[in-house]
């Protein structure tokens, strides 16, 4: 009941939250006609708003959607060729192919099959280690496991199509909520304010900044973060010559919400379609992803982020798992967000708790001096 009643009440929540400067910004533009200065209302500038977006929503789905819808009808056909190939002088083939990619590589393992013992005259330096029976079966399986996720995805196609309409209802729902928290946000901050004391009104106000602080970085940096890497994932796709770019481009910025875990499910696909194509191929794939990852660690997190919405890795792992548990795909989703509106709570109260404990003690050395 909650996930159906409370996503929809948080998902326009995080639009307006994402609007929001957008919206004030161009609201308070003055524009001049004939003499006359005048800025524009903040229902007509949601609506302006609003109307881009959608522009930019439709020109998309006029030039991706037939493509990705395309693609994932070759990926269908494709996939299921490929995991019916996949028979044991197949697996035999991609086991020598990994064998051979590891002498040439210069790895400082000696490969020990059936037919070929190591020799103690030309023992090469490193480890000695039998991969043939461990390459055939970690392929095996992998193609039996991927053979049944493949099926049982083309499964879930008919449930999806009858929830389509529904989320389509539900997502102008979440627009038109939105767009009423974008109108007057004010009138609902103060609303929120009243139902306080007078006196913690400046607590209220500490609470709501450290709030904005944490989901500026969490929320707005995150979705611009995800921009950069689906645009990122499309380059690299093209250059390596990859199937489905449009479609594994887009997957790779929509996973990419979910922080740690979205990066390394949208992996996982791309890896294994390059691999389809040639084994270097896949592993030119997976580089490039690496480095698409190691440039947002070290150059798009702190810049776009920042330091001051940073999250330890490890409560981050644990939220997202939790919100996985409880509410699924859309727990994963809001989960980073909340724990962030959770800790910024906790930073005021814990800085108020330091100011209280020493203005005690303070308190407690004056009566001592006076004492005295």
């Amino acid at each position: 009941m909650l996930s159906e009643v409370l996503a929809p009440i948080l998902g326009a929540l995080l639009i307006a939250y994402l609007l929001a400067p957008l919206v004030s910004k161009i609201s308070k533009i003055k524009f001049k006609v004939k003499s006359r200065a005048f800025s524009l209302p903040r229902w007509v500038t949601v609506l302006l708003i609003y109307s881009i977006l959608g522009l930019f929503v439709w020109g998309y789905g006029m030039l991706a959607v037939p493509r990705i819808s395309s693609e994932f009808g070759k990926l269908a056909k494709e996939g299921e060729k490929f995991f019916l190939s996949l028979t044991p002088e197949k697996i035999e083939e991609y086991t020598l192919e990994i064998k051979k990619w590891v002498e040439d590589s210069g790895l400082p393992v000696q490969i020990v099959t059936p037919d070929t013992q190591p020799s103690s005259s030309a023992r090469r330096p490193g480890f000695v280690l039998d991969l043939d029976e461990i390459i055939r079966k970690s392929v095996a399986d992998f193609a039996e496991g991927a053979k049944k996720t493949f099926f049982t995805f083309l499964k879930v196609g008919p449930a999806f199509a009858v929830k389509l309409f529904r989320n389509v209802l539900m997502m102008f729902l979440i627009l038109m909520v939105a767009a009423f928290f974008l109108i007057d946000p004010h009138k609902i901050i103060n609303f929120m304010r009243s139902l306080f004391p007078e006196r913690l009104h400046q607590g209220f106000k500490e609470i709501m900044d450290e709030i904005d602080k944490g989901l500026a970085g969490v929320v707005r940096g995150q979705v611009l973060i995800c921009l950069v890497n689906g645009i990122l994932t499309f380059i690299g796709l093209l250059i390596l010559g990859v199937k489905f770019p449009v479609m594994l481009s887009t997957l790779a910025a929509v996973l990419s919400l979910i922080p740690i875990f979205g990066s390394i499910l949208s992996s996982i696909p791309i890896v294994f379609v390059a691999l389809s194509t040639g084994f270097y191929t896949g592993l030119g794939a997976l580089g490039w992803i690496i480095g698409i990852h190691l440039v947002e660690a070290n150059f798009l997190n702190p810049k776009i982020i920042g330091e001051s919405a940073k999250i330890h890795p490890a409560l981050v792992i644990f939220v997202l798992l939790a919100g996985e548990h409880f509410y699924g795909l859309l727990g994963a989703l809001f989960a980073v967000p909340v724990a962030s509106v959770g800790i910024g709570v906790f930073r005021v109260f814990h800085r108020r708790a330091i100011e209280w404990n020493k203005e005690e003690i303070d308190a407690k050395s004056a009566q001592k001096v006076d004492s005295q």
